[in-house]
């Protein structure tokens, strides 16, 4: 071998030994040039190609038909090399055979099993060979060991042959019998098979949930030994219900049958299930009709029959037995008297017991068959009649009466009669006397009232036209049912022509069972706005055949009814046309914007008024929406019922209903979908004839440049809503362009906002022209296309004046600029500009002048008028400018006398007698200093004067602040000096005031003065501010409540803005005096409320001062 500088090449080394175990040798190598030989070391260790093979035969023993039997086949190499494998002959096998793997590789000394599966198809021995084929694993040297497996089976079969009385289901039937009976079946079996087999029967209940099934069916021989070809063997079921059951082919019986020659026991060939049905059943059965049977009250004499049905309800026959119930009897005759009344009564035609009458009492009933037993009554003596009965059914369940079904039969006889107590009769209505009678009609609820003085119905509330309905109650007061004949008739004296179809009268006879009641209806349907009279008599029928010859029973009373109208009146739009009509008038609205206003109905009648709302409108531009009073009037109308009782297909509609004094709101809503003026109405249809329609007047427009948010056109349209009427034939649309002022005070400043908006794509130019009244800010001004703008319009007026739809027009033009759309902006003319200019003045030693703010108006953007496109819009004004006037009942309030802490009312009342609204507020000042909640130091002037001198209470007195003037006593010992001043000084003075003084009224130490008092004030007013609207009145009241004994005297004062300069505020004097009603008592020492004996001071020595 020859290598290069830094190359590299393989020198592959064989081993080929020739005996078992380990061979060495060397390989040595010389370099050339290189003294020194490198020697490899070589070793292998020789082994033979063999494996360990068990079993040498595989056996399957016997194999039942259409089992599976596997054999295992272990391969052992204990060689450290792996061995390959294969196994030859499996193709003579079959089909049948079939292993884990047919070759391989088995590792160095481990283990490998091959499983030989054998499923048995056939029938009989099988004997074959294969054999175990070993080489290396490169197979280098081919087979090199082999071994032969022998492979042997024996296949057989289990033949049973189960011959049973099969059903139409493939079942053992047993068919239907009684509880307690038993019926027996049979089955063959026979062993068909080559070896012995053994079965064994077991019951089991399977999915059925039947419980346990031994103590119903039981099988002899239970289990035994099949010989093979030996003559078949009977096994007998018997079948013994012990309670009812139903089985429908279920598999309870398991026949299992065992080979005995395999383990201790055998093994389970198969399981065989048997499938049976079987049904127990009770004898079933109705009586009808249940007891008891009542044949109610008759007439003595008299007969009657019923019938009673005995049905058997089973699938099998059984018999029945009627006798009479026998006293009680003990446990051991109770269970021998059923067989001793078969036997008693089995040849019995017809049964007798006190006055009822049983034929036939025996006889024998199919499945589903029935037997009419007829009981017949006849009617003995006086008084009630009750027999027992039994009934006896063959055959049922022990545990429904041993003894037999009981039953009953009663009876009794009495002659017929009627209530007459009117709480009975009318227990539906109202009874009254007839005082206040006109009261009671109106008050009374429901459509009813019976005048128990009168002996008089009277109906209440009906509309003319409209049927009202009385039921009145017929009882029958005795047992027996009772025939009535019903009538309605003309008063004495009065044709019937007069209340034809009037009342009406169903039915006209009934039949009321004893003891119960039965409904007379009374209809009433008045056909004019008049009186209506009739009489109603209920007149008992006495039956035919009574030997009783007694004059029948008579209810009389007169039923009375008045027919109404209904009055159902618009109460809001009080406006009407020329035709009468109410009238909704709406603004001129832009096209997609909407209105609403209120429509109201009252109903101003004394009956319920039921109505519906109807809007009639062509252009679909006016809707209605009924408000919480109209939904509380809504009702949605029930099915309809026809004579029969049944429900119509149709129902009744919804309606509207309105109780007497009720009224129901509504909001109308308009919304223009064109530019036009659009007329609509809302009908309210009455019954009858009557119908209400309220006529809706709006109008659409579209415009490019509109006034928005104008102030005042809510009011503007509730006051064109107002009442009134219109002499126009067309009624127009109330206009948007009228800003409504309202009350003004002179030399005031008042302003309202609006927006003008431009709504087409061209830029637009608006100025107001000059008006003397009205100012607009900004006066021109710029909008831009889609763009709007608040205006500001004031008005200040130093004069009384009354404005209405003063005319201000607005010039609008579209313009066209002449910069480019970047340099343009919203301008107008409020737009200014502030800079910072230099002055000719100078500060002394500066070097800058000094510099002063100058705001520069933003000059107008040069532009174009489009040309035909200038025109004036119309704006309307109206104010009123007046100066308020008031007049007062009275300037002086004499209030009586009260105790301390008790407070005593008057009322005096304050007139608006000019134009505009009048605001008044009484002396309320704001820099009041109140009690701190914090301190929660409750205080009271009693407790006050037991530890303050008096100068320091009357100090107090002096510079509280107040909301009116603090009363001063009328007679007092205080110096002049410290009484109230008439006029009050102001906030900072007084404040200033009680600081500086507060030292100078201590007269101890121990007289620290008070944070504040929770008296309530002596004199007070309310409301103490608010407005009076113009031309009306307000009523205030002063309250007086003293702390103490004295007389006290106080000016209210009223601050009333915006009145005239020669006239003074009003001013009330308001006098009062606090007493006690034990004389003699100098010091009040009652305590305030909340105060408790315990916070109460101690008597105090000093001297009193007379308050």
């Amino acid at each position: 071998m020859r290598l290069q500088p830094k190359e590299k090449k393989k020198l592959s080394i064989w081993a080929y030994p020739t005996s078992t175990g380990l061979m060495q040798d060397s390989l040595i190598c010389r370099v050339k040039d290189n003294a020194e030989p490198v020697v490899f070391r070589l070793c292998c260790e020789g082994v033979h190609v063999k494996l360990g093979v068990s079993p040498q035969e595989l056996h399957f023993n016997k194999l039942l038909l259409h089992r599976t039997g596997t054999q295992t086949l272990v391969l052992k190499n204990d060689s450290p090399l792996p061995m390959a494998w294969h196994l030859s002959g499996l193709e003579d096998l079959g089909e049948d055979f079939s292993v884990s793997q047919g070759r391989g590789i088995v590792g160095p000394r481990t283990d490998l099993e091959v499983k030989l599966n054998f499923k048995a198809e056939k029938i009989g021995i099988i004997n074959k060979m294969i054999r175990v084929e070993v080489s290396d694993t490169e197979n280098i040297l081919g087979i090199v060991h082999a071994e032969t497996i022998k492979v042997s089976v024996e296949v057989c079969d289990v033949s049973l042959s189960i011959n049973m009385p099969e059903g139409p289901d493939g079942s053992v039937n047993f068919g239907t019998i009684n509880v307690f009976d038993n019926k027996k079946e049979v089955l063959s079996l026979k062993n068909k098979g080559l070896y012995d087999i053994e079965y064994s029967f077991r019951l089991t209940t399977g999915s059925s949930k039947k419980g346990d099934l031994k103590s119903h069916f039981t099988v002899q021989p239970q289990k035994g030994v099949l010989k093979a070809s030996k003559p078949p063997v009977k096994v007998e079921i018997l079948f013994h219900p012990m309670t009812e059951m139903l089985l429908k082919s279920k598999p309870i019986l398991l026949c299992q049958v065992f080979d005995p020659q395999v383990g201790k026991g055998g093994e389970t060939v198969a399981t065989i299930p048997v499938r049976v049905s079987a049904r127990a059943v009770y004898s079933k059965y109705s009586i009808e009709p249940a007891s008891p049977i009542d044949f109610g009250t008759m007439i003595k004499g008299t007969k009657k029959t019923q019938v009673l049905t005995v049905e058997n309800k089973g699938a099998l026959n059984f018999k029945f037995f009627i006798h009479q119930a026998p006293p009680l009897q003990s446990s051991q005759q109770e269970e021998s008297a059923p067989s001793v009344r078969e036997k008693t009564h089995s040849t019995q035609a017809q049964l007798t017991v006190g006055m009822f009458t049983v034929s036939p009492c025996s006889g024998s009933i199919g499945p589903w068959g029935k037997q009419n037993i007829t009981v017949d009554c006849n009617a003995g003596a006086e008084g009630k009649c009750e027999e027992r009965l039994c009934i006896d059914i063959s055959n049922r369940d022990p545990k429904d009466n041993p003894l037999g079904v009981p039953f009953i039969l009663t009876a009794e006889s009495c002659f017929p009669a009627l209530v007459e107590d009117v709480t009975s009769i009318f227990e539906k209505y109202p009874i009254h006397s007839n005082v206040n009678l006109h009261q009671t009609l109106q008050s009374v609820q429901g459509n009813g009232v019976f005048i128990r003085d009168d002996n008089t119905f009277i109906f209440t509330k009906v509309l003319v036209g409209q049927r009202a309905t009385a039921h009145f109650k017929i009882s029958n007061a005795s047992c027996i049912p009772c025939n009535v004949v019903l009538s309605i008739k003309a008063l004495p004296g009065e044709p019937h022509s007069l209340i034809h179809n009037i009342f009406k009268l169903d039915p006209v006879e009934m039949k009321i069972p004893g003891l119960s009641h039965a409904f007379a209806t009374v209809t009433f349907t008045p056909e004019e706005k008049e009186d209506y009279h009739c009489t109603f008599t209920a007149s008992v029928v006495i039956p035919k055949g009574s030997s009783v010859n007694t004059k029948p029973q008579h209810l009389t009373f007169t039923i009375s009814g008045e027919g109404h109208v209904p009055q159902v009146t618009v109460e809001c739009p009080g406006l009407r046309s020329k035709r009468g009509n109410p009238v909704l008038r709406f603004r001129r609205l832009l096209l997609g914007d909407s209105q609403t206003l209120p429509l109201v109905l009252r109903n101003d009648g004394v009956i319920p008024t039921e109505f519906t709302v109807h809007i009639v409108d062509d252009k679909g531009v006016f809707f209605m929406k009924g408000t919480q009073s109209a939904l509380r009037a809504f009702h949605i109308g029930d099915m309809e019922e026809e004579s029969t009782g049944k429900a119509k297909k149709h129902p009744k509609k919804p309606y509207m209903l309105l109780e007497h004094g009720q009224s129901a709101e509504f909001d109308v809503f308009f919304k223009p979908t064109l530019a036009q003026r659009v007329e609509g109405k809302i009908r309210v249809p009455l019954s009858g004839n009557n119908e209400i329609n309220i006529e809706l007047v709006g109008e659409g427009y579209d415009d490019d440049f509109t006034f928005d948010n104008v102030p005042g056109l809510a009011e503007d349209s509730e006051k064109s809503n107002a009442e009134g009427s219109l002499e126009d034939d067309i009624i127009e649309a109330i206009r948007a362009n009228h800003i409504e002022f309202g009350d003004c005070a002179v030399r005031e400043l008042c302003e309202k906002t609006f927006t003008v908006t431009n709504r087409s794509k061209e830029v637009m130019r608006f100025e107001w022209l000059a008006d003397v009244l009205f100012r607009f800010s900004p006066k021109v001004g710029h909008l831009q296309p889609g763009c709007a703008k608040d205006i500001r319009v004031t008005l200040k007026s130093k004069v009384q004046v009354t404005i209405k739809r003063h005319s201000v027009k607005c010039k609008v033009d579209k313009i066209k600029y002449q910069l480019p759309p970047e340099e343009v902006y919203n301008w107008d003319d409020g737009m200014y500009t502030e800079k910072w200019e230099d002055t000719t003045e100078r500060l002394p030693g500066a070097r800058w002048p000094i510099k002063e703010k100058v705001a520069k108006a933003v000059p107008e953007p040069p532009h174009t008028v489009l040309e035909k496109s200038s025109r004036k819009v119309e704006l309307f004004l109206s104010a009123q400018v007046d100066y308020a006037k008031f007049k007062l009942d009275t300037i002086e309030v004499q209030m009586k006398q009260t105790e301390p802490f008790k407070t005593e009312i008057s009322t005096f009342q304050m007139s608006n007698t000019g134009k505009v609204a009048l605001k008044y507020f009484w002396e309320v000042d704001l820099e009041e200093e109140r009690p701190s909640k914090s301190s929660g130091k409750p205080f009271s002037v009693t407790l006050m004067r037991y530890f303050l001198s008096s100068d320091t209470v009357d100090h107090w007195f002096k510079h509280r602040a107040s909301r009116v003037h603090w009363a001063s006593p009328l007679e007092s010992t205080r110096p002049q000096s410290s009484r109230p001043h008439s006029t009050q000084p102001t906030p900072s003075r007084r404040r200033s005031s009680q600081m500086t003084c507060l030292s100078k009224y201590v007269s101890s130490s121990m007289e620290l003065y008070p944070d504040d008092f929770n008296d309530p004030p002596l004199f007070s007013i309310e409301p103490d501010c608010g407005t009076i609207p113009a031309g009306q009145n307000q009523i205030f009241q002063v309250k007086f409540c003293p702390t103490r004994v004295g007389e006290f005297k106080a000016e209210m004062l009223c601050s009333i803005p915006n009145l005239e300069p020669s006239q003074k505020s009003p001013s009330v004097f308001v006098m009062g005096k606090g007493y006690l009603q034990k004389a003699g008592l100098k010091h009040s020492t009652s305590l305030q409320k909340g105060e408790t004996q315990s916070s109460k001071p101690k008597k105090v020595q000093r001297s009193a001062k007379p308050e």
